[in-house]
């Protein structure tokens, strides 16, 4: 007998499953057939990486951006389902772009040196630049724990350059944006909900990935804010830090060191602006101009 998946074609008298028409789709689709090399983006991709502690529905928060249920593994438990960097191409509202799930921050089997190595490949996934990073975090609850480890991952990402490119996500949360962001910043000024939403310029948004047709609104509401964030920045994305600084600074230095890492601080000195720039090169040398 047939299964109940099963349906009879009225035209031809055979019968066809969920699958076999999901594969007579994608036939005649123009959907390009084979995945291609994941670190080769094109220019005009829209790349948005998610950051947040294990368990508070960045993995969720994926997929509604993407648009499938399924297209990232969710977990609300304190070790990661993603163990690594994980990627989605899709289309939205005419426009191409990428959403890449970082692994979850806190997770009790990794260190810090492992955490950071695998937040740092996720530049690989974005050649051309990040349009935005999205901090995912849960309504209700948000300890001074995950407030270090946000932080920690900004820093690691290009600190407050990479600010500049950062929204924060509410999830389980169906307020209006506005209500949202007016509750937030009636908390305590030391509450660190409140401090991590100062720290990104207000930019907060609320997310719910369970249920429609809340699910939809989230989903343009995240594509909104990545456009606007790119509109502040007068469109430009946020490029890995040692992309173009670290070479030429090696290369002063006459040393055969592009991999190396820098970064850059604003101090003052007698009155005038002074800009540190600390390189760490793989000798073990440091030099700072």
């Amino acid at each position: 007998g047939k299964t109940r998946a099963e349906r009879v074609d009225e035209g031809t008298g055979e019968a066809s499953t969920a699958e076999s028409k999901n594969a007579t789709a994608a036939a005649y689709s123009k959907t390009k057939l084979f995945r291609r090399d994941p670190f080769s983006v094109e220019r005009n991709r829209k790349v948005c990486v998610l950051i947040g502690m294990t368990g508070v529905g960045k993995s969720a928060t994926a997929n509604t951006l993407c648009g499938a249920k399924r297209a990232f593994e969710t977990s609300s438990s304190v070790v990661s389902v993603t163990s690594a960097v994980r990627v989605r191409d899709y289309s939205f509202a005419g426009g191409r772009w990428r959403v890449i799930d970082t692994p979850g921050l806190g997770d009790t089997n990794k260190c810090y040196e492992e955490t950071k190595a695998e937040l740092l490949e996720t530049f690989r996934y974005a050649p051309h630049g990040i349009a935005s990073f999205i901090v995912v975090v849960p309504k209700g609850r948000f300890t001074s724990e995950m407030e270090l480890r946000v932080r920690e991952a900004l820093d690691i990402f290009g600190g407050s350059e990479a600010i500049r490119h950062t929204m924060i996500a509410v999830t389980k949360s169906a307020d209006a944006p506005e209500k949202l962001l007016d509750d937030i910043m009636r908390l305590p000024q030391d509450h660190t909900l409140r401090r991590l939403c100062e720290l990104v310029s207000q930019r907060v948004l609320p997310v719910e990935n369970v249920k429609e047709p809340a699910i939809a609104v989230s989903r343009l509401i995240l594509h909104r804010g990545v456009d606007e964030i790119l509109e502040l920045n007068n469109e430009e994305r946020f490029w890995e830090p040692r992309s173009t600084l670290s070479v030429g600074l090696a290369k002063s230095f006459k040393l055969d060191l592009p991999q190396a890492r820098c970064s850059t601080k604003w101090t003052e000195v007698e009155k005038c602006p002074r800009l540190v720039i600390t390189c760490d090169f793989p000798s073990g040398k440091e030099a700072t101009s």
